[in-house]
């Protein structure tokens, strides 16, 4: 490990139910990962906004058998500019900083950033301010529980009609400004988003480094969601879509590009596999150990 990276692992993709949590740990364990991604929104952690401390114990009691550093991912539907949700929304973010927390993990993941097609450009401002001040409170929060909120770049998706590119994520941190609120690079989603904008896929990448204190890996082919295909199998032979495939199945040249990422020091790097691949975990987790030592070495080479 290096300071810049601290640890890596995979995310948890089944239901995060006691007994299929604890295999999905085991395996990550087994195969020589140090850290794990906790799926918060695949659990029964919160209800109706409100923290159910006994399912939370249950996990915590399967996360304290491994030798595992933990962060966790909120909700795929939070959304902080979402106006008429806009305080349920903040609700669900604070229980999950709760649970996070009662759970020994150090970093939340939020999604957000979401507006509609055709918002007139000073409505969208004012729901970017909003965000901004929601993420700030937030991160008093989460500052109070000794967690980091990582506001994640989303991917051009038919669900996702606007959201923030990269250069967007890294303004709205720097505008929270607070200590407890960072970012968390997905290099899949900024792939596809440099496809749908057609941006430097590197560049994209640098502008949110000096945010990102949670990276996400993946591999994909940038590709956006354009052909009507049912199914992972189907996807991955058109190679569209966030695909979450293993390394190497995609196009994404993650060894070149982290080489040249400097994130903040104490990272980690978590590898979203989707489920339908989990047989290649063992291969996964070799790959990330090459990868963490790859991290900044062009930087520091320079």
């Amino acid at each position: 490990m290096t300071e810049t990276i601290v640890a890596y692992g995979l995310s948890t993709e089944g239901p995060c139910e006691p007994a299929a949590l604890e295999r999905e740990l085991a395996l990550f364990a087994e195969s020589g990962c140090t850290a794990a991604e906790i799926s918060l929104q695949n659990s029964l952690a919160v209800h109706a906004g409100r923290v159910n401390g006994p399912e939370v114990e249950r996990l915590a009691a399967v996360l304290r058998r491994f030798p595992l550093r933990y962060t966790a991912h909120g909700p795929l539907g939070m959304n902080l500019m979402d106006a008429a949700h806009h305080d349920l929304h903040v609700a669900v973010c604070r229980a999950m900083i709760e649970a996070t927390a009662a759970l020994g993990a150090t970093v939340l993941v939020v999604h957000g950033g979401v507006w509609e097609h055709g918002l007139a450009p000073a409505e969208v401002e004012r729901r970017k301010r909003m965000e901004v001040e929601a993420l700030r409170a937030l991160g008093d929060v989460a500052a109070r529980h000794g967690v980091m909120l990582a506001f994640e770049n989303l991917p051009p998706l038919p669900h996702i009609p606007e959201t923030h590119d990269a250069w967007g994520i890294a303004a709205q941190v720097e505008a929270v400004g607070h200590p407890n609120v960072g970012a968390t690079l997905d290099i899949g989603h900024a792939a596809m988003m440099a496809t749908a904008k057609q941006q430097d896929l590197a560049a994209s990448i640098a502008a949110m480094a000096p945010h990102v204190v949670h990276l996400h890996l993946q591999d994909q082919c940038g590709r956006l969601d354009t052909i009507r295909l049912p199914g992972t199998g189907e996807k991955l032979a058109y190679g569209t879509g966030d695909l979450h495939a293993p390394p190497g199945w995609g196009d994404i040249p993650l060894e070149r590009l982290l080489a040249g990422f400097a994130p903040r020091a104490g990272t980690v790097m978590i590898y979203e596999l989707s489920e339908r691949f989990f047989r290649f975990v063992p291969e996964t987790a070799a790959a990330l150990r090459r990868l963490a030592a790859r991290v900044g070495t062009a930087r520091q080479a320079a």
